[in-house]
């Protein structure tokens, strides 16, 4: 009987104490060590009874209760160092005037040397310097070389006062070490010496980066926009520029200065700066901005069309009215050439004719971006076959995308969803779905969803995953981490195929010339997105172009988008050429 007491004592007081620890409140905890210790006395206490043969049981008590005392100081300790470390470490204290305030956090982590970051030839974006007091900087290598603006939204900042951003924030644990280096950092504490952070190496090629951050300034005319690159088989982001950006420098703390207050003050100045400037230079557009998508979102329509050939001549062969009515009740759809809007200008469908040689298929109102007969196509389609294919390409129907936190597609830095509709019941509506099938309706899609378009059409209909993280490296030089390449099947290879060819048709015959690259072919997508009511003079219009080269085997899948740039035939459709030129002049 005295040994089942025992056991039981014993092993009630062990899982009693496993769970004490784990507990946030220190009440509970001393509530539950002393009631583990209570147990384990009774257990240790009626085993003793039962083994200890001739030995006093005064010594056997007076050994039992300073052996109690001894696992309670050591479940203390065990729990203080190591399983509540982080959150006493971290742990605040409100003070008399109502701040709260802990330094140790704050003043650890400005003796942290974050790791490097490296583009994929080897050119440092980002180091650190430390300084003689063990203080370290956060530096910034490529600005000696292009502006450090053109790669702010993809490394981020780091701050004392403000925190990280971006691949800062993303990817904090390795580039400060405190990921997969527990010897590391345990040798680091016990030498008293500053830690290492892991280095990475991302897809980026910053010549590229560079370039094309200097492309959309200047095509843009000043305007903020975004401008995404990929590899279309791998998946590897070459540039994902966001403009205007901002200097990760000008919030980087300084231990060489020697006034530290004015220090913290002008960091302080130039973060209340970029928070005010009306053009939100600290948005990650290419990720974090949706906008309506204009008539890139025709190649989604034309996609599902090629899916359903059957649309393309029942009840009749498409063609491509001066106006289309899905629903009575509702404004008609327009093309954005000739009558009605501009009386005065042929009518859409007889320049196709045209330009086309006399014929007006689905390669004719794709380059020639006719409304009403991409509204047609998407009538015939229906909600279900158009959400679907939307669906499989990264464009979710509202209700499916309350239940997703994180864009599936990109994971790599924070990425917002691209929605086919904002409110669950809007494709209901015949003429919502016309609308939609053309690029308006209640669309709102990221440029980094619109280059994954393009890259699964270049890839045979296979999307790569992007990313933008190739490798770390712990500083031993060993792997901490590696890129996982995935791939899905987004669209029949005879499909993508076929959609190479409308592209193509666009940019040789369409309204896509502008982004033709000499000596190499171009395949592409214009859209003019209105922001606003159709009446209304002064709405916004944001200049969209996606492109695919060379159109025969596709290295480069390109989409490009500038805030209210009006045009994206012209506009659009340079920026593209002119970074698609960049990149073969890369190559060279």
């Amino acid at each position: 009987m005295r040994r089942l007491v025992g056991t039981v004592g014993i092993s009630g007081s062990g899982l009693l104490l496993i769970a004490g620890m784990f507990q946030k409140s220190d009440a509970l905890w001393l509530a539950a060590l002393w009631a583990s210790i209570l147990l384990l006395g009774i257990g240790v206490s009626a085993t003793l009874q039962a083994l200890h043969g001739g030995v006093r049981r005064g010594v056997l008590n007076l050994s039992l209760v300073f052996s109690l005392l001894f696992v309670m100081l050591t479940a203390q300790l065990l729990r203080t160092q190591f399983v509540q470390a982080n959150a006493i470490y971290n742990r605040v204290v409100k003070g008399p005037n109502g701040n709260v305030g802990n330094s140790r956090p704050v003043t650890s982590s400005l003796k942290v040397r974050r790791g490097g970051i490296f583009d994929r030839r080897g050119t440092q974006l980002a180091g650190s310097q430390s300084s003689p007091q063990g203080y370290a900087k956060r530096t910034y290598p490529i600005a000696q070389t292009a502006d450090v603006r053109a790669f702010s939204n993809i490394l981020g900042y780091t701050s004392p006062n403000y925190g990280q951003d971006g691949l800062e924030a993303q990817w904090n644990d390795y580039l400060t070490g405190a990921k997969g280096q527990p010897l590391l950092a345990l040798q680091d504490d016990v030498l008293n010496r500053p830690h290492q952070g892991d280095d990475m190496q991302l897809t980026i090629d910053a010549r590229l980066q560079a370039a094309a951050w200097q492309i959309l300034q200047q095509k843009g005319g000043g305007k903020p926009g975004s401008a995404v690159v990929i590899e279309p088989k791998t998946g590897a982001i070459l540039a994902l520029v966001s403009t205007p950006g901002y200097d990760p420098q000008a919030l980087a703390f300084d231990p060489f200065q020697e006034d530290w207050d004015a220090m913290g003050k002008q960091i302080g100045a130039y973060w209340n700066r970029i928070n005010q400037d009306p053009l939100h230079p600290l948005i990650n557009r290419p990720l974090q901005g949706q906008y309506p998508p204009g008539s890139t979102f025709k190649t989604i329509t034309a996609i599902a069309t090629l899916q359903h050939p059957e649309v393309l001549s029942e009840p009749r062969a498409i063609d491509c009215p001066n106006e289309y009515r899905p629903d009575p009740n509702a404004p008609p759809v327009v093309n954005a050439v000739g009558p009605p809007l501009y009386p005065q200008q042929p009518a859409l469908g007889d320049i196709i004719k045209q330009r086309m040689g006399g014929k007006l298929d689905l390669a004719g109102v794709y380059a020639f971006s006719c409304n009403t007969a991409f509204a047609q196509l998407g009538v015939r389609l229906g909600k279900d076959n158009l959400a679907n294919t939307s669906r499989t390409l990264g464009f979710y129907p509202p209700r499916e995308a309350a239940t997703i936190d994180a864009n599936p597609d990109m994971t790599d830095l924070p990425t917002q969803l691209s929605l086919l509709a904002v409110r669950g019941t809007f494709l209901d509506q015949v003429n919502a779905v016309a609308d939609t099938a053309y690029g308006q309706g209640q669309l709102f899609v990221t440029p980094i969803q619109m280059a994954l378009t393009a890259a699964a059409i270049a890839n045979d209909g296979q999307l790569a995953e992007p990313y933008l993280v190739e490798k770390i490296t712990d500083p031993e030089k060993a792997t901490a981490y590696q890129h996982n390449p995935r791939q899905r099947q987004v669209m029949p290879a005879n499909v993508a195929t076929q959609m190479r060819s409308l592209m193509q048709t666009e940019v040789v015959t369409g309204y896509g010339k502008g982004a033709a690259v000499a000596g190499q072919t171009v395949g592409g997508k214009s859209g003019s997105a209105q922001a606003g009511p159709g009446d209304d003079p002064n709405k916004i219009v944001h200049a969209w172009f996606i492109a695919i080269a060379p159109v025969e085997q596709p290295r480069y899948a390109v989409a490009v988008m500038i805030e209210n740039g009006r045009d994206g035939v012209v506009v659009g459709g340079t920026t593209a050429g002119a970074v698609l030129q960049a990149a073969f002049n890369l190559e060279k």
